[in-house]
């Protein structure tokens, strides 16, 4: 079984959590802030990103194709990805009680700059990787809080991009 790469919507994420358009390009979100002045744009969300306190990290990582063999998960936490450069390719499946992730829930989504993905806690995920080649991105959660990594059932799965 071979993902496609979907670009990231509202509706195609909602199991897994939420996305918040903070970039120029957004559009009208009740949840996102924008203010304006001489020279400069900004937007910020109206709410804490967050439900808990969270740590700052960036990682570094290649880009497409790639194999997911193995997804990990936070428990008791939320945690938010956003690009730092260039679009990135987020896979997941979705929370719930089973030991490890199946081969049949897996999607990926593509995260433009200027847009966060929210995912639930204990949605799982692998680590992101450039949608074009290597690329950075930061994230955000409460970590220390039970971690897990765990094969995926059925994998590894290839991730595969058409056109984006």
């Amino acid at each position: 079984m071979t993902i496609r790469v979907e670009p990231i919507t509202p509706d195609g994420f909602a199991p897994f959590g939420r996305i918040f358009e903070i970039g120029a390009s957004g559009g009208l979100d009740e949840a996102v802030v924008r203010t304006d002045g001489p020279g400069w744009a900004d937007a910020y969300t109206h709410d804490p990103l967050l439900s808990t306190n969270a740590s700052l990290g960036m990682t570094r990582a290649g880009g497409m194709p790639f194999e997911v063999r193995q997804m990990e998960r936070h428990p008791n936490t939320q945690e938010a990805i956003f690009c730092a450069e260039a679009p990135i390719v987020l896979v997941v499946a979705e929370a719930g009680p089973e030991a490890q992730p199946d081969i049949s829930g897996v999607r990926a989504f593509s995260i433009q700059p200027g847009t966060v993905a929210v995912m639930r806690p204990g949605t799982w995920h692998d680590a992101c990787r450039g949608l074009y080649g290597p690329a950075s991105y930061y994230w955000m959660a409460t970590v220390r809080t039970g971690t897990e990594w765990r094969d995926v059932a059925g994998g590894p799965v290839p991730v595969v991009v058409e056109a984006v």
